[in-house]
């Protein structure tokens, strides 16, 4: 069946380009762009968090221009007080889907507001709705991938500058830089590369208030995501538990514990092997964030919300097995990460992962009245 939807879509893009006519550009004068649109709307977190840097430097890049996001509804909420963008356009496929009509709606309202240039960055996967979305923007100039690790761009032929990306010969640039390759013949300025949300004052104050309202004047508060959307990126909850125990026991740290969607059974595991306090964070996404701002380190499973921990600028150690973390874990010196061995997280042992916590926490001991804490056994 795969292999006929394909033939279908090979022969219809094809056939579809009969009809359209793309002039090809080549330079574009920086002076000539004032307003920027920037198609981001798959709906993985972390996918979105990594092209940040992105947004910074073509702010760097544009410091008066006119820069905007359109993203999916979870990935909006992220990135709403994003510093480098000044809008966030919403696009809600689901509801494209139950009134088909509002397509041509959301497109007029894209046209209307003029864009210069349009930019589909890509670097996990190539998206045919972001492609019709840029063409039926009405930017004149639009940005967008030729084709993805040698796989064709069945309708790259919508952009006027369409850009082969391929990483083959550097397989380990980190998914940040991957983001910025798209916008090459714009941006000037090489960008920091770490992740940022940016919460408000507001939004930093109420996750201290709920915070301590749980924990008091407790002196260290340490953060753990055990679940995630894959199965194969999951860290035995029971493990999570023991660490937290010992941060608990050893540190008297106080427990943060994040859930998201598809993270119940994990946490509750987790959980059940706790005895020590704690308080569970969960959606939106955004309270979470502002909590895991206040928390001294995030122990975390490679899923989203481990970036959204680096976004908040809390050290931060990931835990990855299958997916390459050169790639994938967040970038900056605060934060570490520990690869399975074979690739899988079956063989990481709780000793591991302590040890790494432990070092981790020496840096932040040091300047939390180190005598109140003991060293580790």
């Amino acid at each position: 069946m795969p292999k006929i939807e394909k033939a279908i879509k090979v022969a219809l893009f094809t056939f579809l380009r009969l009809f359209v006519h793309v002039r090809k550009v080549g330079t574009i004068p920086r002076h000539s762009v004032h307003r920027i649109l920037i198609v981001r709307q798959h709906n993985q977190l972390g996918d979105m968090l990594c092209a940040v840097p992105l947004f910074r430097a073509l702010r760097a890049t544009f410091p008066e221009a006119y820069i905007a996001l359109l993203a999916r509804p979870l990935n909006s909420e992220v990135l709403r007080n994003a510093q480098y963008l000044n809008e966030i356009i919403v696009y809600d496929k689901k509801q494209f889907i139950r009134a088909p009509f509002e397509v041509w709606r959301f497109a007029r309202g894209l046209k209307k507001k003029k864009f210069d240039v349009v930019l589909v960055p890509s670097t996990v996967s190539m998206s045919v709705s972001s492609d019709i979305i840029a063409f039926f923007s009405g930017t004149q100039r639009r940005i967008g991938p030729a084709s993805l690790a040698g796989k064709k761009n069945l309708t790259g032929y919508l952009y006027n500058t369409q850009v082969p990306l391929d990483w083959s010969k550097d397989p380990i640039m980190h998914q940040t830089q991957r983001n910025m390759d798209i916008a090459s013949i714009l941006v000037l300025y090489k960008p920091s590369l770490e992740l940022e949300i940016g919460l408000t004052q507001q939004e930093i104050s109420d996750g201290k208030e709920f915070l301590t309202a749980h924990c008091g004047e407790r002196d260290l508060v340490i953060g753990f995501h055990p679940g995630a959307a894959k199965p194969e990126n999951k860290w035995d909850a029971v493990r999570f538990a023991e660490i937290a125990n010992r941060c608990a026991e050893i540190y008297g740290a106080f427990i943060v514990i994040s859930e998201g969607p598809d993270d119940a059974e994990p946490v509750r595991e987790m959980i059940m092997h706790m005895p020590n306090e704690h308080v569970k964070i969960g959606t939106p996404v955004r309270f979470a964030a502002s909590v895991i701002h206040h928390c001294d380190i995030f122990l975390s499973n490679d899923t989203g919300m481990m970036h959204v921990a680096a976004g908040t600028g809390t050290p931060t150690l990931s835990l990855f097995g299958p997916t390459d973390p050169l790639q994938w874990a967040p970038l900056g010196k605060q934060h570490r990460f520990i690869l399975g061995k074979d690739n899988s997280l079956d063989g990481l042992t709780v000793d591991k992962v302590w040890t790494v916590l432990v070092e981790m926490l020496t840096h932040i001991v040091r300047t939390k009245e180190p005598e109140r804490f003991p060293p580790s056994t």
